[in-house]
């Protein structure tokens, strides 16, 4: 039949065949759709670049690790940007040009470095959480969204959250720059809507990535500082959860790439504003 495809199944009787129309296929298909994505030079990031560009996106690898960035480009046959998500000149330059037109923007760049108890944190390492974890969505965004308007034809921003904007777990600057992403992809959910832009944001739970392996086998600074002061926050309530994921596993790159192609793609049209938990159930327990 016109319009489907074939599958061949086996059964006890022989063979028979089921049919899928193509149109279902289709909603994936972003054939022609110029997406950036921030922070993708590894872990999560990497795995979203890596399966948009299988469905076809044209993808603009964004990172400060300029080197990992041109290394995933070439890989999935994508141009590498080199881009500091905290410099709100550099990202107004850089995303007001980049590609022919800019069709999806993923904004999954940030960090946990800045973790801890309050009683540990300075007034710096506060302000770099938020302007890593937050303030770079707004960098990212107003350009983009500009761009978009100016397009015509609607568009779709992703913004990378966290379970622990749902509940605390790692410090307070984290904790709040990841929940501050939740309500900031519906406040501008709500702000694009009427000129077709779809905005929302997926909570990643546990995902282990190169970064926190290096922090393990000490290659770099554990993002939880050394002799720190007593603190409810990765206590037993906390890292009892992470312990107790009720699928039984941590998460993968690959789990939380299909849930932004899914946001990104014509499957969700009709959703906007929305927060999607990526974690196993890791925020029900």
């Amino acid at each position: 039949m016109p319009g489907t495809l074939r599958l061949f199944a086996g059964t006890s009787k022989g063979r028979s065949f089921f049919e899928m129309d193509v149109a279902i296929a289709g909603l994936f298909d972003l054939t022609g759709k110029t997406t950036v994505v921030t922070g993708a030079a590894t872990g999560i990031g990497e795995g979203i670049a890596r399966l948009l560009a299988a469905a076809g996106a044209d993808l603009i690898v964004a990172d400060i690790d300029g080197d990992g960035a041109q290394r995933v480009a070439r890989d999935i046959g994508g141009t590498a940007l080199d881009l500091d998500v905290t410099d709100a000149k550099a990202c107004a330059a850089a995303l007001a040009h980049v590609g022919d037109r800019l069709d999806v923007l993923v904004n999954n760049a940030g960090s946990y470095h800045e973790a801890g108890s309050i009683l540990d944190q300075s007034v710096e390492s506060w302000q770099r959480s938020i302007d890593i974890n937050l303030a770079s969505l707004f960098n990212c965004s107003k350009p983009a969204a500009a761009r978009m308007v100016e397009q015509g034809d609607g568009g779709a921003i992703v913004n990378i959250a966290s379970v622990d904007g749902m509940l605390p777990c790692l410090g307070t600057g984290y904790d709040t720059a990841k929940a501050g992403a939740i309500h900031f992809s519906k406040s501008l959910a709500v702000d694009l809507a009427p000129h077709g832009i779809r905005v929302n944001a997926v909570s990643p739970g546990v995902v282990p990535v190169p970064t926190l392996d290096r922090m393990h086998a000490g290659e770099i600074e554990h993002f939880w500082p050394k002799n720190p002061s007593l603190s409810g926050l990765m206590g037993p309530l906390t890292t009892g959860r992470s312990s107790n994921v009720p699928l039984g596993r941590k998460g993968t790159p690959n789990d939380i790439a299909h849930a932004v192609l899914f946001l990104v793609s014509s499957a969700s049209s009709y959703i906007t504003g929305q927060n999607i938990a990526v974690d196993g159930g890791w925020t029900l327990v």
